[in-house]
Order: C-alpha cells, then sequence, then structure tokens
C-alpha cells in the first residue's frame, strides 16, 4: 500500500536547504532509510508550538491525508519557553493540543504517533547528559497512556545515544561550527538545539527504528542493514585534538597581544552555558582556554580576527577564572584573565504588592523585587501565562494586566528568569473587589454600545 509519513513539529525536524547549511532537520532524513512504497511529506517547521501549528498549518496537512498514512506529532522543543509569551504553551493546554491532533488524525483514518522532542546538546559540569526540554517529554508519555496512542520517547532515546557519544565528540552532530570554519558563518555559529546532516541522519535512524518497533511501519518499507548497522562514533572535536595545550600557558617569550574577550564582561554573572565571544590580534589562528591551568577548550579564529566559545559541559555554580592564550604561528600571545560569576539557580522573586490576604481594585497591580542578575518576572494563573515584565537596575518589578479583573479570590504565582534558568514559583492571594457579574448595575446601561476608553459615558456598567 502506498503510504505517506507526514512530520509535523518545530525547527530540528523541519526540511532545511542548502543555504541553512550545516543545520538539518531530522525529518528530511527518514526518506534515505525507506525501500518500500511510503513517501514522506515534512510539513514542520520552525518556531512552530501546538498551539500555533494547530490553527496554521494542521488543516492543510488533514486535506493532503489519507487513510493509513502516518503521521508523526513532534512537539515541545518550543513550547516550553516561558521567558517568550508569544510561543510559550503550558504544559496543561499543550497536553489537550496533542489530543486534539490524535483525535482529528484518527478520525480520518490516519495514524498518529507521537514524538518527545530530540534532546540538545547539554552536559552536567561531570558529564551528564541534561534533560532541558522541562515537564514536556513527561507530558506527552502521559497523553500517549492516555489515550493508547503510538508514541516514541525521542527525549530518553536521543539522552542515552548523547550519553554514549559524550561531549567532546558530540558537537559533530550539531549546526555548531567555528568563526572562519563555515563558508556561511564566517562569525561562527553555536547551535545546541539544531543538528547537522549527520547529526538528523542519527536522529532520523531512531526515529525509523522505533516505527518499526511499535509496528507502524513494516520492515519491508525500511532499509533493515542500515539500521541494523551500528552507528560510527563522530570524530572528537578539534579543540579537544591539540597536542599538549598547556605548554601555551608557560610559554617562555610571549608574542603579539593577547585574546580579547568581549563576552562575559569582567565580573558579569552568567548562565551555566555561557558563551564567549571576542577578537584576536592579526596572526593568531587559534585560542585556547584554561581554569586552575588545566586545558578546558578551544576555537578557531575567523579571518577578520573574530571567535567564538562555548565550553562543551556547563559551568558549575560560582566564581570562575579563565586563562585565554592565542596560538600563532611564530608563538603563543601573553595570557589574558577573565573572572566571572556563573549561577545555576535563581531565587524566588518577592511579591510586595498585592500582599497576601489583601483587597484590590478591579486593576491590581503587582511589583516586588528580584535578586541581583534575573532579568524577567513572569506571571501565572491556573498554569495559564497572564504576563511578563522586565526588571530593573535595583532588582524591582512591576506589571498591570491591560483587563480589569473579575470580582473574587484569585492566586497568581510569579516566576524570576535568569537566562533559560527559572525559579520556583512565588504566589500571592488576593481578593478583587467589583460589581459582580450577575449584579443590575451590568445591565443598566445596556442599551449602550461600548466605548472606548476616552469615552466616560454614563451609566456606569460595573468595569472601572
Amino acid at each position: 500500500m502506498n503510504r505517506t509519513i507526514f512530520v509535523l513539529g518545530d525547527s530540528v525536524p523541519a526540511p532545511r536547504t542548502d543555504e541553512e547549511a550545516p543545520m538539518a532537520g531530522w525529518g528530511q532524513k527518514i526518506e534515505d532509510l525507506l525501500v518500500g512504497p511510503v513517501a514522506v511529506a515534512n510539513y514542520a517547521r520552525s518556531a512552530m508550538t501546538t498551539r500555533k501549528y494547530f490553527t496554521e498549518r494542521f488543516p492543510a496537512m488533514l486535506n493532503r491525508m489519507k487513510r493509513g498514512d502516518i503521521v508523526l506529532i513532534g512537539f515541545g522543543g518550543v513550547d516550553h519557553m516561558i521567558h517568550n509569551g508569544m510561543r510559550y504553551v503550558p504544559v496543561p493546554e499543550y497536553q489537550e493540543l496533542l489530543r486534539l491532533f490524535v483525535q482529528y488524525i484518527h478520525a480520518e483514518g490516519g495514524v498518529p504517533v507521537l514524538v518527545t522532542p530530540c534532546a540538545r546538546y547539554a552536559f552536567s559540569a561531570t558529564g551528564e547528559v541534561l534533560n532541558t526540554r522541562g515537564e514536556y517529554p513527561r507530558a506527552m508519555l502521559e497523553v500517549a497512556a492516555e489515550l493508547g496512542a503510538p508514541v516514541i520517547d525521542l527525549t530518553g532515546r536521543t539522552m542515552e545515544l548523547w550519553a554514549q557519544i559524550g561531549p567532546t565528540r558530540l558537537r559533530q552532530y550539531f549546526s555548531w561550527v567555528d568563526a572562519g570554519e563555515h563558508p556561511l558563518h564566517p562569525d561562527g555559529q553555536i547551535d545546541s538545539s539544531h543538528l547537522n546532516h549527520a547529526g538528523a541522519s542519527q536522529v532520523a535512524r531512531v526515529v525509523v527504528s522505533e516505527l518499526c518497533n511499535l509496528g507502524v511501519l513494516d520492515k519491508a518499507d525500511v532499509d533493515v542493514t542500515t539500521l541494523m548497522t551500528p552507528p560510527t562514533l563522530p570524530p572528537v572535536s578539534t579543540e579537544f585534538t591539540i597536542q599538549s595545550p598547556e605548554s601555551a600557558l608557560h610559554y617562555a617569550q610571549p608574542v603579539g597581544e593577547p585574546p580579547a574577550v568581549s563576552k562575559p564582561a569582567a565580573g558579569a554573572l552568567a548562565g551555566p552555558m555561557v558563551k564567549f565571544s571576542g577578537t584576536a590580534a592579526p596572526g593568531t589562528d587559534y585560542i585556547l582556554f584554561f581554569e586552575q591551568g588545566q586545558y578546558i577548550g578551544g576555537t578557531q579564529v575567523g579571518g577578520a580576527g573574530q571567535w567564538i566559545w562555548r565550553r562543551s559541559v556547563n559551568w558549575t555554580a560560582g566564581e570562575h577564572v579563565v586563562q585565554c592564550v592565542g596560538l600563532r604561528g611564530d608563538g603563543c600571545s601573553p595570557v589574558l584573565e577573565r573572572r566571572f560569576t556563573v549561577r545555576t539557580e535563581v531565587l524566588p522573586p518577592v511579591i510586595s504588592v498585592p500582599s497576601e490576604g489583601a483587597f484590590c481594585g478591579p486593576r491590581p497591580r503587582f511589583s516586588g523585587k528580584v535578586q541581583p542578575g534575573a532579568t524577567k518576572v513572569v506571571l501565572m494563573e491556573h498554569g495559564l501565562l497572564i504576563g511578563a515584565t522586565g526588571v530593573d537596575e535595583k532588582g524591582e518589578w512591576g506589571f498591570r494586566h491591560g483587563h480589569p479583573w473579575r470580582p473574587g479570590t484569585h492566586t497568581v504565582q510569579a516566576i524570576a528568569l535568569f537566562g533559560a534558568t527559572e525559579s520556583a514559583p512565588a504566589s500571592t492571594t488576593f481578593k478583587v473587589v467589583g460589581v459582580p457579574e450577575n449584579s443590575p448595575i451590568r445591565s443598566f446601561g445596556a442599551s449602550r454600545h461600548a466605548c472606548g476608553d476616552v469615552c466616560e459615558h454614563r451609566p456606569f456598567t460595573g468595569d472601572w
């Protein structure tokens, strides 16, 4: 039977053009593993959440799908971005949208398969693979169990694969290049989310193997030999092939100028995945990085002297002093030190207003303080995002919603953000004083059309 595998999701499985190299999506590599009468239609697109995809792209896919077609539903990589109000989809809404995807596809005779998001290139300071997708993989597995739908735990499978490969090799599977290494990225690119062609091919192997294990794909439809051949480990990254790098720290007669570091700034607060960037003097080919005399990595210098670098594992919390040395054709540069502090946790914000149990009018203002370094405060009610606000230089924040609140008791949670790190929530419960929905006051002005804020016509209709 001629069938089509539809791929729904965000930028990680999405198809990529030659102009987007070295990036590739795992969805575009599935077809390389098929030998039977099965086609692939990759409908995944960048920046797609379950909510955005459901309303914007899903109907077109349903119009094309026929009975027996397979639909891979691979969301969760964007939905969890709580720092972006336009993209964040809370877990309860995410789960309900997944149910709707499954129900629509099943009702039209398709075969829905839920796929948790691919793991990112993220290792703890001691080398363990980290789950950076929050509660969303677990939430999808719960929906699959509830509906009895096929599911591929791609998060878990790729975390296992990344652990086997290790932090010194895994970069070879991601769209991550040094300055001057790739013609389309002369300034370099540090991308720990998106795969390159080699990485996309390996993730596609995992997906197709799981489809066979689930009985969704028949083994006659796939290249069994390729699937059964153990993957070859990618090569060790160039930065870990340098011979005796520590000797550069003790070079007898340094030449030229030391590297310049623009980020992180001296004494700055940084997250555990802090990215370094800067410039090097003409003649410098490579930058080496050390901490406490131990080599921790390096990066190539671009043609204009620019460079970027991120450590292959996360930094531990606390103060760090990094030594930077430039390698040149005529020797080594002087050593530059850069001191910064890594924060791996952020304290919950303090909510000063409204205080616990306070009475408020229909337009309550929220305000408080956060510890130094936090950049944003997000406010939630019943798991739904209701607003976000920045933090000033004093660590103070304030927020007022654009619409009046209904009378009654409300509980709001506030979460502080520091980069990609979220605090535990702080909460306050308050009471809004207002005219009840069923009060006759609200019907006194029913003969009038609603007017804009500039109009103060009477009678009063319950909101102010």
